[in-house]
């Protein structure tokens, strides 16, 4: 009873517990619910307020040259604080202008620079393709007056700004101009002005180019002394908006065209530019680059804009890999012309590379016509020709994408200025109809024919002008007395956008932030950005606070009826080929004197020099002075260091250079040695052997067998890690003055480093090729040290491909046996025993040099390596010393080599010296040998050295290679005077007057550097001729004035004054101050001319 009373017990204290169980967990989820409905309550968007803005805009005088005073402008006055330094500007202001593009080029001059007289020279019919003040920086001045406005829609519910519906993908590319920090007062426009989450992306226009490199521009971009940049400053509004992409720019208007052919002219070039523009993006926080080259014109142009475009884009893939970083962005700012377009980009290859394409939807008119037309409208009107017709943001837009462009890439431009002409009459106001020059200048930007966006607000605010809204152009324009200007306003841009959807466009791009009315305070409803806002409202979502002003209802306006075609007008042939130049370039090659065809040279004496032979002891120890000038033709200083893949002085082979280039070599000892004294110093005490030979060629040499392949093969497994060892190994043998680079990779093996080596060898060709021609020096040299034996050549060498790049190659004839083979061998036989394995038969000089000339190589380019070492073995059974003999490993070291199994040469003849040394001339091998007791060495002497030159001589080949001059007896320690074998090698490579005949016709044979073509070689050199490409423009300097510079525009040349104060720098191609530039010190107080 007591059991069944207990079990029931339990079995409701059970039940009652899986009931409290239960009701707990409904709680819980009760609770859980509600705290998640609280939680869903209690979480508001917040509201970020737009970042402040200043109320109005600042002035000064925009032209057409780059004006970049290093200091602050003369009797400007600094204020720093810690949103802005306002600068009382009494100077010119920098800038760089960049714009569009039409058809063809224009046909009057740019503006001068402030304070000089404009001159416009005219076309004689051609209609331009570049308009002097197209997509410029825009300066503005003094205290805009408040534009007062009522607010006719007062939204209660605005979503925060930067917040919205973002997930359509347009993109909002937003410029801004490091020259408008220049305006007085609150106009200043600063990256403190800029609301972060206005666009996706921001581009920072503009970088600049120094010696081929990106560079910053103005003085303040980059964090200097403490003093916080613009750079940095910019980069600070990702820190509000983590999504912000920023990119710099580089190019221009009046950054023209001659730098950018030069850059992309060689790969070399190309290549200089982009491995500066990674690390230089990188350390500055940019997130990508975007290339405003106005314009690539010409087949050269257009193929060297897309080998610069691929090659960044690669670079930036492999750099992003290499780092595990985000890729770089790669954009361009491209014309709207189809002459240009056409002209100058292969579409479908330029955006292939391109991450999306700025397209410069603006400036189709201007005052450069002499018929009003509109900035940028969204289609043509019925009033225009056919060839008018091409001139609209929709044609230009779908020319790109006829011609290949996909259309999410492109980028539509909008403008936030307008463009003005005065009208010839006041009666005829219509697109179309005649002008007579550009409008008046604004208040603020000063600049005839150009209105920023408020300096337009202003007009219509002011009551005197009229507003017209074209609905065949779906833009607006407005006339005031005699002038002209078309311009966007909300109404135009909300169109563009709906069209830019429709159309599938990837989205819009603003030039610039700064020309919209930023402050909110002059076109009305207290709206910032009215223009960009409305663009990010239509493709982003965002509402924008505040109303669209109606210009239709708050200023007068006038109706238009549609028109028709004007008359046509009659132009008679004969007219237009009178007056169409008949100019031709002309190349002109340089003249050839009639001489005998050289097809020959004295053949080479190459000379290894190892950098740890100064560390061995007494007399061992080998310096710089040592080496006899006379008896090398180059010589190859062994080694230099790869660290973090750049090459550099300090390091290298450790060890003596001992090559097992066979398969069934067994890895040597590896001796570590220490290098003596500064390398600096060393380098510097070889650099003055070319006092006494000043023909003398010195290499650097990087690898060796301590090194290895593994760095080798890291350095080749990554594109932009190889490309920038290149790039950066071309300044560096320039830099500490070496006349080449010798590539000792011991050895590649396999396809990948086949393959690795040919492209290492191929881009080091390439640059030193560029780099010869940019820097117009004589080419670097490329060699490489490469094994000899038949295996070692077919699994590394691509023999006919590498032989295209290399100036020569040193063969390695040497090391064929030594004391990691179980039996005895001579290091370098000419010829193989007559009883040799067919194998063993493989192993000679003969053999391996001739092999490379099977494979490929060309005689002349091989020079047959000539050891001055020998290699010795201890005899397992003293009975049996001859060749093949069974040995029990390497002999005894040298006092002053210290290696088991090697002796240099003056360590052979103490041996030879030794009582009891059997001296034995091989003649099946043509090579001696020695042995006493149970030590053996095989060397070459004096006579087997003669044998291997003439050997050489009869093959054909290029010259010798010795390996090395501190192992030769260079202090005359045998008997035989210093440098024996050194000797005996040269004495014989020029008995018999041998000459290398060159019969191999490669690529780089006759290289291109070698021919010098000048247009202006049969000119007078003092007086400057124009001749620049079609719609090109450069510019020189006047010789007889700093003050004054020439302006080439196609062959047009105008004479140009820099502004007050300033000289033009012909280095830069801006109007400096005097002190930088040299010769012109003291212009403004000694004179006129150049010193």
């Amino acid at each position: 009873m007591v059991a069944a009373f207990k079990g029931c017990q339990h079995m409701r204290i059970g039940r009652l517990t899986a009931l409290v169980a239960v009701f707990l967990l409904v709680l819980a989820l009760i609770t859980a619910t509600t705290v998640d409905a609280e939680s869903k309550v209690r979480r508001p968007l917040r509201r970020r307020d737009p970042l402040s803005a200043a109320a109005s805009v600042g002035n000064s005088v925009v032209r057409n040259r780059l004006i970049r005073p290093t200091k602050k402008p003369f009797g400007s006055t600094t204020i720093a604080s810690a949103d802005k330094e306002e600068t009382a500007a009494t100077e010119p202001t920098p800038f760089i202008r960049r714009t569009s593009g039409g058809l063809t080029r224009p046909s009057s001059s740019t503006a001068a620079p402030t304070g000089a007289p404009t001159t416009t020279p005219k076309s004689v019919f051609q209609r331009p393709s570049r308009r002097p003040g197209m997509r410029k920086p825009v300066a503005t001045g003094g205290g805009l007056s408040t534009a007062l406005s009522v607010n006719k829609n007062d939204d209660k519910n605005v979503r925060p700004v930067g917040s919205g519906n973002a997930d359509k993908g347009y993109k909002i590319v937003c410029y801004f101009t490091n020259w408008a920090q220049y305006r007085p007062k609150t106009g200043k426009y600063l990256p403190e002005d800029i609301d972060p989450h206005l666009c996706t992306h921001i581009i920072y226009a503009f970088g600049w180019m120094k010696k081929g490199k990106l560079s910053s521009l103005e003085a303040n971009d980059e964090t200097v002394d403490g003093k916080i940049g613009l750079y940095e400053r910019m980069m600070a509004l990702k820190n509000i908006n983590p999504d912000l992409k920023v990119l710099l720019a580089i190019g221009g208007w009046t950054f023209g065209t001659a730098k950018f052919k030069e850059m992309s002219a060689t790969r070399y070039a190309r290549q200089t530019f982009v491995f500066s523009a990674i690390p230089f993006l990188r350390q500055h926080g940019f997130d990508g680059l975007d290339l405003d080259w106005e314009y690539p014109k010409g087949s050269d142009d257009k193929r060297n804009f897309v080998s610069l475009l691929k090659e960044l884009r690669e670079a930036f893939e492999a750099e992003s890999q290499e780092l595990k970083s985000p890729r770089l962005l790669l954009t361009a700012a491209v014309p709207v012309g189809p002459d240009n377009i056409n002209g100058g980009y292969d579409v479908p290859a330029v955006a292939s590379y391109l991450d999306f394409i700025n397209v410069m939807a603006y400036d189709f008119h201007g005052k450069w016509e002499n018929t009003v037309g509109h900035n940028a409208p969204l289609f043509s009107p019925s009033s225009d020709s056919e060839w008018r017709k091409q001139l609209s943001v929709d044609h230009a837009s779908n020319l790109w994408v006829r011609l290949g462009a996909p259309r999410e890439k492109l980028i539509i431009g909008m403008p936030t200025y307008g463009r003005s002409f005065q009208l010839t009459d006041t009666a005829r106001f219509r697109v179309n109809e005649p002008a007579s020059g550009g409008g008046q200048a604004g208040v603020y930007t000063r600049e005839a024919g150009f209105l920023a966006y408020y300096e337009i607000c202003e007009m219509l605010r002011s009551g005197k002008a009229s507003y017209i809204w074209d609905d065949e152009m779906k833009v607006p324009y407005l006339i005031q007395g005699d002038q002209w200007v078309g311009f966007d306003d909300e109404r135009a841009i909300r169109n563009k956008m709906s069209w830019i959807k429709k159309n599938n466009f990837g989205g819009a791009m603003v030039w610039t932030l700064d020309m919209d009315d930023f402050t909110g305070t002059v076109c009305g409803n207290n709206v910032k950005y009215p223009l960009i806002g409305a663009m990010r409202e239509e493709l982003r979502g965002v509402p924008r606070p505040g109303k669209d002003v109606d210009w239709a209802q708050e200023v007068p306006t006038i109706s238009l009826t549609a028109t028709t075609l004007p008359p046509p007008i009659q132009i008679s042939l004969s007219d237009i080929l009178n007056k169409v130049s008949t100019k031709k370039p002309q190349l002109l090659l340089p003249s050839i004197p009639n001489a005998a065809p050289v097809n020959g040279s004295n053949a080479k004496t190459i000379c290894y020099y190892t950098s740890w032979s100064a560390n061995r002891p007494g007399l061992g120890r080998f310096t710089p002075e040592d080496v006899n000038v006379e008896l090398c033709t180059h010589l190859v200083y062994a080694f230099g260091a790869l660290k973090d893949y750049r090459l550099s002085l300090v390091g290298g082979d450790s060890g003596i250079k001992q090559n097992v280039d066979s398969g069934n070599r067994k890895p040597r000892q590896r001796v570590s040695v220490a290098v003596e004294g500064d390398a600096t110093d060393v380098h510097a005490r070889i650099q003055n052997l070319r006092t006494k030979n000043p023909d003398l060629k010195i290499i650097l040499a990087i690898g060796g067998w301590a090194v290895g392949s593994g760095p080798f093969k890291d350095l080749t497994s990554n594109i932009f890690r190889m490309n920038q060892f290149v790039y950066d190994s071309t300044e560096f043998l320039r830099a500490n003055n070496f006349d080449g680079l010798d590539i000792d990779w011991e050895y590649p093996r396999g396809a990948d480093d086949r393959a690795s080596f040919l492209n290492l060898i191929k881009e080091l060709r390439l640059a030193f090729e560029g780099e010869s021609v940019t820097n117009k020096l004589p080419r670097l040299l490329l060699t490489a040290a490469v094994p000899a034996s038949p295996e070692a050549i077919a699994a590394g060498y691509d023999v006919p491909e590498v032989v295209k790049y290399v100036d020569f190659l040193n063969v390695m004839t040497y090391d064929f046996h030594g004391h990691w083979e179980g039996q005895v061998g001579h290091n370098s036989p000419l010829f193989p025993l007559e009883t040799a394995a067919s194998h063993q038969r493989r192993l000679t000089v003969d053999y391996g040099a001739r092999e490379w000339v099977k494979l490929g190589a060309p005689a002349e380019k091989i020079m047959i390596g000539m050891p001055t070492f020998g290699r010795t073995f201890t005899l397992a059974d003293l009975s049996k010393f001859d060749i093949g003999s069974p040995a029990s490993g390497g002999g005894i070291p040298g006092p002053y080599t210290s290696e088991a199994g090697f002796l240099a040469y003056y360590e052979v003849c103490d041996f030879l010296q030794e009582d009891n040394t059997t001296l034995v001339w091989d003649n099946e091998q043509q090579v001696p040998f020695a042995y006493r007791d149970d030590q053996w060495v095989g060397f070459d002497d004096e006579r087997s050295l003669r044998t291997k030159v003439s050997w050489l001589k009869e093959q054909g080949f290029g010259g010798a290679m010795l390996y090395s001059l501190d192992m030769d007896d260079f202090r005359g320690h045998c008997g035989s005077g210093r440098y024996p074998l050194l000797q005996a090698v040269r004495q014989e490579l020029t008995a018999d007057n041998y000459q290398v005949q060159f019969v191999y016709d490669g690529p780089y044979e006759r290289s291109a550097s070698s021919l010098i073509t000048s247009r202006a070689a049969a000119k007078d050199p003092n007086v400057l001729t124009c001749d620049e490409e079609d719609g090109h423009i450069s510019y020189h300097p006047d010789k007889a004035n700093c003050a004054m510079y020439y302006m080439c525009e196609g062959e047009r040349k105008h004479h140009m004054p820099c502004p007050v104060q300033l000289v033009f720098n012909p280095s830069q191609n801006v109007c400096d101050w005097p002190e930088n530039v040299p010769g012109c010190e003291t212009h403004f107080t000694a004179g006129t001319g150049r010193r």
